[in-house]
């Protein structure tokens, strides 16, 4: 079997345990809340908040020890000197697990203890302590899960994390339509005390969620002993930090867009969470495709870390970027050109923000393509580099919010995202050719995103100017001829990844 065949395979696992997963969570979770609140686009800029931070603390508290236990606890290694210092698979998911744990329970002292405090910080919320109670149980858990979710990863148990995965996502599911629809329409339910809000029944079902996960990998923990190599930890911390760093930055980047639409706009802080609610529902429509470049990264940094040869390098790594690039955009045009569909999976009062969709949806496909060639400073220890072309990105990001969300609203936000991500996919190419060169076909890659951009322009010119009817017809067509171009362009590959023999 050829490596980028394995490859492929691995990828289209991740996908069915992530993506499917998560299009299920998408279009019960969201679609239902959009409806529920109806006109409270507010509440859904809250749902949106909450989860933003949830994203940047989950990298915070876990300190990266997920990425730290693929690169010291590489099992094709096996005692090999990794920066020096010798490692096994065992000793680092023991130091990073245990590292972790310390971590989470500091999470629910906060939860415990300094719920009010952290509340009093986040504005027009003081009241409602409680979410941050709910919200630092759910990330300690999140936290807690990822070593033994990288631990199947390391070791190519893909269908076992996709499995987790799914059983996670269907519970939470389960639980929401639970507290949601079918128990408030029951007398007991009704003389419960009263909730503040449908979202914090959200919260509440992602915690029982994460918790029921969290006994369900007790068995990956099999053998784990609660002790830290001192040293070890020293040199994984002293590799991760850089990499808490991009973590932090890129959550800012992707999910940070309600908090400064929040501060920035020019209107009040409710009305601004109000049109902070309409931008997260275009942002979560273009984070389907985002779940696909999810399951990519699930499946591409392990295997970037057992495959890092010189021969590699040259054969597989520009071609799995191109690849990406080519079924990304297959991704990338069924949103697009299904649009008229796919608007429904939100109330009326949340279609406003969708002709920022095709911006948003390039700008994912540059962060999948950044997900492939940023692998360069992981693999030779410059992670530093990763920290700052992050910060680059974190700067370019705020600079357009706070010049441009006061003048032309929240398309201010679509437009940095892209722009972010096209600039971070420059500095980082460029940085990686000089200090670990990789071969990337650049000319095809440009060529595959001019041809995705243009048949964007084409669907949208179409949209505005032809009938329904014809208007489908050419939206076949179109996509038919970008299907063409996909399998011509690398037949040979297609044919080696699609053989059974």
């Amino acid at each position: 079997m050829s490596l980028i065949k394995k490859f492929a395979g691995q990828t289209l696992i991740y996908g069915l345990g992530s993506v499917l997963s998560r299009i299920v969570y998408y279009l019960v979770v969201v679609v239902l809340l959009t409806y529920l609140l109806s006109e409270n686009t507010t509440d859904f800029g809250v749902y949106g908040l909450y989860y933003a931070y949830a994203s940047l603390l989950i990298t915070l508290f876990s300190f990266r020890m997920d990425t730290a236990l693929f690169r010291f606890g590489n099992r094709t290694a096996g005692k090999a000197s990794v920066m020096g210092q010798q490692a096994s698979l065992s000793e680092a998911f023991d130091t990073s697990m245990t590292a972790v744990i310390i971590s989470a329970a500091g999470l629910v002292c906060i939860g415990i203890f300094g719920a009010q405090a952290v509340a009093n910080l986040i504005e027009g919320y003081e009241a409602y302590p409680q979410y941050v109670r709910w919200f630092a149980f759910i990330i300690a858990l999140d936290v807690l899960n990822l070593i033994p979710f990288a631990k199947l990863r390391l070791t190519d148990r893909a269908t076992a994390f996709a499995l987790y995965k799914i059983f996670n996502v269907a519970l939470s599911v389960i639980l929401i339509l639970l507290f949601l629809v079918i128990l408030p329409k029951t007398e007991f339910w009704q003389n419960l005390e009263p909730r503040d809000s449908i979202i914090e029944w959200v919260f509440i079902a992602n915690l029982i969620a994460s918790a029921c996960l969290s006994l369900t990998l007790l068995p990956i923990l099999k053998g784990y002993k609660p002790k830290i190599n001192t040293r070890l930890l020293m040199k994984m911390s002293w590799y991760v930090f850089p990499l808490v760093i991009v973590g932090m930055a890129n959550a800012f980047i992707q999910f940070f867009s309600v908090q400064l639409q929040k501060t920035f706009l020019a209107d009040d802080v409710i009305r601004n969470l109000g049109q902070a609610g309409v931008y997260d529902f275009t942002r979560r429509v273009a984070g389907l495709f985002v779940i696909f470049t999810t399951a990519f990264n699930y499946a591409a940094e392990p295997f970037f870390f057992n495959n890092s040869s010189e021969s590699d390098r040259k054969e597989l790594y520009g071609k799995i970027c191109r690849l990406f690039v080519l079924v990304g955009g297959i991704a990338i045009l069924g949103l697009y050109l299904g649009v008229d569909l796919i608007k429904y999976l939100g109330d009326v009062h949340f279609r406003g923000g969708l002709h920022l969709l095709p911006v948003l949806l390039m700008a994912y496909l540059f962060l999948g393509v950044y997900y492939n060639i940023s692998i360069w400073y992981k693999l030779s220890d410059k992670t530093s580099y990763g920290a700052m072309i992050s910060l680059i990105g974190v700067v370019i990001t705020l600079v357009i919010s706070v010049i441009y969300l006061p003048k032309i609203g929240i398309a201010a936000s679509a437009w940095a995202t892209l722009i972010t991500y096209g600039t971070m996919v420059i500095i980082g190419y460029l940085l990686g050719q000089k200090h670990f060169p990789i071969a990337y076909p650049i000319s095809k890659i440009l060529r595959d995103m001019a041809l995705i951009t243009c048949i964007i322009v084409l669907a949208y010119l179409i949209r505005k100017n032809f009938s329904i009817v014809l208007k489908y017809f050419c939206n076949a067509l179109l996509m038919i001829v970008y299907l063409s171009y996909v399998w011509w362009s690398e037949k040979a590959e297609w044919k080696k990844i699609f053989k059974t023999a």
